[in-house]
């Protein structure tokens, strides 16, 4: 029971007394113990916090170094960061997160803490520090409804009670009791939260430690930055709680790579980083009917933002379905959708059920197929080369890829080991035409074609036309008679797998009233590249095993001479490796 409640009137009821109240003593203590309840809610919202949904609730969960928190708007995220970071900071913890997670690991007793919003005068004050003030109502439902709550810093963890003796709002600092986890009447000691905003210089934050620092939206990278120097030698965490921008001006690369991207799952997830996901549809303390309506009016990139809390900032990349997470994918609708349930597989926008599951990396062996490999040299960048096989079905198997800044004779080495490591049957090489034609870089006078045909490797000149580009995302949607894509990417391919997420079309400098530019950008285009050369090629298992069709025809003048038979016969399969 906490602080508020009259727990002495209370305990002094006992089942004897209940038994003997006539109902009308029984209405008005029913009426008196929920309006003790009430108040002590009011003065103690944290202890009845609920999270909004179950995704929510991993955020409490994680004890990493970095969470990530990407959410659509209305999902509760600065919310329940909010939430994380005051329960540490006062020692109070939920009652619905007891249990939940070892809170011995993440209270320390009194803490230094700092949020970062954007704007100390557009968000601060109107918005976040109301959040905070127990006495100030936030959600849909009147003062004290089921949807909504009071400020999440409880009155007891003021000093004296009072806001005013907490707050000082010339130093932007909030003073706050300590409690003890377990003896509430115990005061441990003093914590502080500091508030801080992006549009302030990164030197402004290049001082003190801090135990905890909650990001509110993306920050620029000098001021994270900044903030991991000063959680590092307190082993403290950050918190980041934002909606992916859809701005192509604002850059986020940065936390793709430094958050969201280290705390993919997998075998080379970073245990110190945590990305959590929540949907605004899920969050049961708004109204979703408003939401679903919204929600229909936005187009899919916008939703998956907006509602899902996805990085919309890469819904631009040029091979934009392709992914190494499970993802499904609707035959009615001829899309990638979201599940309104998963047994049976329903599709949220028709509700049917012809949906599959997808994804491009995975773990496979290969059987006795032919192989093609393309390269992408380069003179002043590692040479980027892949390997793909073709099965009789025609599905396409990347299993490797060989990422070198070497001479070509020594690629020609790399070449051979990798071959013979996992008993490759390679029949065809093909170059970047455009590369293969410029002179090489260890001899001026020979082309890369001809200096890779020195060194053992002789390879064709790919067909770069764009229409490959086109090819690939054919064979990256899923096949209805197989229920999965015909191009599979091994795991060991990490920087095809990096490259093919991260390459995408060129912005305009202002994105508005502007179409998509239909121009790629260079940055992480080789990989990719390499896949427009292998579907340009039209690789198949016959044409790879036993030789591409050519077209021939032989001059009439050469009917009817002496051994025109012989100079004039077509001569159907022609072997190209």
């Amino acid at each position: 029971m906490s602080a508020g409640m009259n727990a002495v009137d209370l305990q002094s009821i006992t089942p004897e007394r209940l038994r003997a109240m006539n109902p009308d003593m029984l209405r008005m203590l029913m009426v008196e113990v929920l309006g003790a309840q009430q108040s002590d809610r009011k003065e103690h919202q944290l202890f009845y916090y609920k999270p909004a949904s179950e995704r929510v609730l991993k955020i409490h969960q994680s004890n990493a170094r970095i969470t990530g928190i990407g959410g659509g708007n209305g999902s509760s995220k600065t919310s329940s960061a909010l939430v994380e970071l005051i329960t540490c900071a006062t020692g109070v913890v939920p009652y619905s997160l007891r249990g939940v997670t070892d809170w011995s690991q993440k209270l320390r007793g009194p803490i230094r803490c700092r949020i970062v919003v954007e704007d100390l005068t557009t968000v601060l004050e109107p918005i976040l520090l109301p959040m905070l003030r127990w006495y100030h109502w936030s959600g849909v439902d009147a003062p004290g409804g089921d949807r909504g709550h009071w400020g999440w810093i409880p009155r007891s963890c003021l000093i004296d009670g009072d806001w005013d003796h907490s707050w000082d709002a010339k130093t932007r600092m909030l003073r706050l009791y300590y409690r003890n986890p377990d003896h509430f009447e115990e005061i441990q000691g003093e914590s502080t939260i500091v508030f801080n905003s992006y549009d302030q210089r990164a030197k402004n934050f290049a001082s003190g430690d801090y135990h905890i620092v909650l990001l509110d939206e993306p920050p620029p990278l000098a001021i994270f930055r900044e903030n991991q120097a000063r959680t590092m030698r307190v082993n403290g965490r950050i918190l980041m709680a934002m909606t992916w921008p859809d701005d192509p001006s604002f850059n986020v690369d940065w936390i793709f790579d430094e958050v969201y991207e280290r705390a993919r799952p997998g075998p080379n997830k970073d245990p110190n980083v945590d990305w959590i996901e929540i949907s605004s549809r899920e969050n049961r303390f708004i109204m979703t009917e408003a939401i679903e309506a919204q929600a229909a009016r936005w187009d899919a990139r916008t939703r998956a933002s907006r509602i899902e809390g996805q990085p919309i900032r890469f819904a631009n990349r040029v091979h934009e379905l392709f992914t190494e997470e499970r993802e499904y994918w609707c035959f009615a609708c001829g899309k990638r959708v979201l599940l309104t349930r998963e047994e049976p597989p329903t599709c949220r926008e028709c509700a049917g059920t012809e949906v599959a599951p997808f994804q491009h990396v995975e773990e496979f062996e290969i059987g006795p197929w032919p192989v093609l490999w393309v390269v992408d040299p380069h003179p002043r960048k590692p040479h980027c080369s892949i390997y793909v096989a073709v099965d009789p079905a025609g599905e396409l198997w990347q299993v490797g890829e060989i990422q070198a800044a070497v001479d070509p004779s020594a690629l020609r080495i790399l070449c051979d080991e990798f071959e013979s490591e996992f008993h490759l049957d390679v029949r065809r090489r093909l170059m970047d035409p455009r590369m293969g034609g410029q002179p090489a870089g260890a001899s001026r006078e020979r082309t890369w074609l001809e200096e890779f045909a020195r060194a053992g490797i002789a390879c064709e000149p790919a067909d770069s036309s764009d229409v490959g580009r086109g090819e690939v995302d054919e064979y990256l949607k899923p096949d209805w008679d197989t229920r999965r894509p015909r191009i599979h990417i091994h795991p060991r391919c990490e920087n095809t797998i990096l490259q093919m997420k991260r390459f995408m079309w060129d912005d305009w400098k202002t994105g508005e009233d502007k179409a998509q530019k239909q121009t790629p950008k260079m940055k992480y285009d080789d990989y990719p590249a390499c896949w427009r050369y292998v579907m340009n090629s039209a690789p198949s298992f016959e044409a790879l095993l036993y030789g591409y069709r050519t077209i021939s025809a032989s001059r009439r003048s050469t009917r009817g001479r002496r051994g025109a038979g012989r100079q004039g016969r077509v001569r159907r399969w022609a072997r190209t490796y």
